[in-house]
């Protein structure tokens, strides 16, 4: 229990919101391609953990391990979205699920753009916190030194 307290005292809350971004922005992507998904898989989680044969091409053991830890990140990723609070949840869907720029998003939330980002930085930090927890994903908070 003192660990977890430890730790947490520990993240790096700006480094992670960054940390997170760059995830979501330029990794996230690449890994949809590798399990042939779209963003809008992360709507909602998936409840099997089991993986899709999509058929063709060639099977080789190693793409299929590629596949399958694919699959587990974006359901990993789907499951950490839905497990944030309602405004970070919402933040995360319509900017990374729905592709919609942050000055759309600024204008659904009726907010100043100072208190968006402050919420966003917000979304990021409580999305890393949900993705740790999840299997086969990775944990995105960087913690100080």
């Amino acid at each position: 229990m003192e660990d977890l307290l430890l730790e947490i005292d520990n993240i790096d809350y700006k480094a992670t919101a960054n940390n997170v971004k760059n995830f979501l922005e330029n990794k996230l992507p690449c890994i949809l391609r590798l399990a042939n998904s779209s963003p809008a898989s992360l709507a909602s989680p998936v409840i099997s953990d089991m993986p899709v044969n999509r058929g063709g091409g060639n099977h080789s053991e190693e793409k299929m391990v590629k596949y399958v830890a694919a699959r587990a990140i974006i359901d990993g990723v789907s499951r950490a979205i839905a497990h944030c609070s309602q405004t970070s949840s919402h933040i995360l869907k319509e900017r990374y699920v729905a592709g919609m720029e942050n000055w759309q998003i600024i204008e659904t939330m009726y907010c100043e753009r100072a208190t968006y980002y402050k919420l966003r930085d917000k979304a990021y930090n409580e999305f890393a916190d949900c993705l740790e927890l999840q299997q086969g994903c990775p944990d995105l908070h960087v913690y100080k030194n």
